[in-house]
């Protein structure tokens, strides 16, 4: 049963008639498969489809200026594919400036994200999109520089090695930690390592701002059966801090995080908002947090928290001024 299905067909479609534009002479046939990574066979089809389609005219209706037209002996006796009049495309559709903004901050923010795809390719799309032809530059509400940790653990991952670094904990106790790094991921704006750690024998979860002196050691990281790669990357406990939030519509998908497995979804009251208790384990966390949402989210008890939040936002508002 042949695989080529529908999607794959409407893709050969729309990527052939770009690439025939661009050749010089006709090509043949052959050369368009191998350069598609498809039979033969299925771009005859696709070419004999282009060669009835085209775009009406004004009163609706097709004329022969209207339809692509190819060198009909030169495919038929050659195997060749020669395009002699183009239609459909003359006049691309281009974005609006707000659209365009719209794609160029999507792909702004992706680049800001751990190394989910290449980056390099981000780049040449924000070049190309951008209007002096150089790559812009974005503040996504992160704090600017990725952590210098970031490409030890993107690293460690790819190459399936052990990561050694010193670690920082919440109270400012700080231990060497070697770890099997599992995935690199983000959370309010934070970076976090999940993975093996062989110092606690368990799985652990580390913010990278907190790693000092992360090498890639030359050991490789065992598989382990024992893990679970899908948990999260906080798993709230009793030992946490309960904090009462009053939250909007908007960032409850954020809240799910912080809530037990099994939770039900908060429900929001006819203003939108929504009452909720979660566990936090650190009140800096909870500040940024907070500060990172402002007016979609707001401290209701304890007062500590209330403090914690009040005053981190009293000191980047000095730190700020003092700029």
């Amino acid at each position: 049963m042949s695989t080529f299905v529908s999607a794959d067909r409407l893709a050969l479609l729309v990527s052939l008639v770009p690439y025939l534009r661009q050749q010089d002479e006709a090509v043949p046939v052959e050369t368009a498969a191998a350069h598609f990574g498809v039979k033969p066979k299925q771009v005859r089809d696709a070419v004999r489809l282009i060669a009835v389609s085209g775009t009406p005219g004004d009163a609706g209706v097709y004329s022969h200026l209207d339809l692509f037209d190819i060198n009909w002996d030169a495919f038929e006796l050659q195997d060749l594919i020669e395009v002699t009049h183009f239609v459909a495309l003359e006049e691309a559709p281009r974005m609006s400036n707000r659209e365009a903004a719209a794609v160029i901050a999507g792909l702004g923010y992706l680049r800001s994200l751990p190394r989910l795809v290449d980056e390099s390719r981000i780049d040449e799309l924000l070049g190309k999109l951008g209007p002096s032809g150089a790559a812009p530059h974005f503040a996504f509400g992160t704090t600017g520089e990725h952590p210098a940790a970031r490409d030890a653990v993107a690293a460690a991952i790819a190459t399936n090695r052990r990561l050694r670094f010193r670690y920082r904990r919440e109270d400012g106790v700080e231990s060497v930690r070697h770890v099997d790094a599992f995935t690199l991921e983000t959370l309010g704006g934070d970076l976090f390592l999940h993975g093996w750690c062989l110092e606690r024998d368990a799985e652990r979860v580390f913010r990278l701002d907190r790693m000092r002196d992360a090498v890639v050691t030359d050991v490789r990281a065992p598989a382990r059966a024992e893990a679970k790669r899908g948990r999260p990357i906080f798993a709230p406990s009793d030992d946490h801090m309960l904090v009462t939030l009053e939250v909007g519509t908007a960032v409850l998908p954020l809240i799910r995080d912080y809530l037990p497995p099994g939770a039900p979804v908060p429900q929001t009251d006819a203003r939108g908002r929504a009452v909720v208790d979660v566990r936090i384990a650190s009140m800096q966390h909870l500040a940024r947090l907070v500060a990172g949402n402002a007016g979609q989210m707001r401290v209701l008890s304890p007062d500590s928290a209330r403090a914690a939040v009040l005053q981190w936002a009293a000191n980047a508002l000095r730190a700020q001024q003092e700029d």
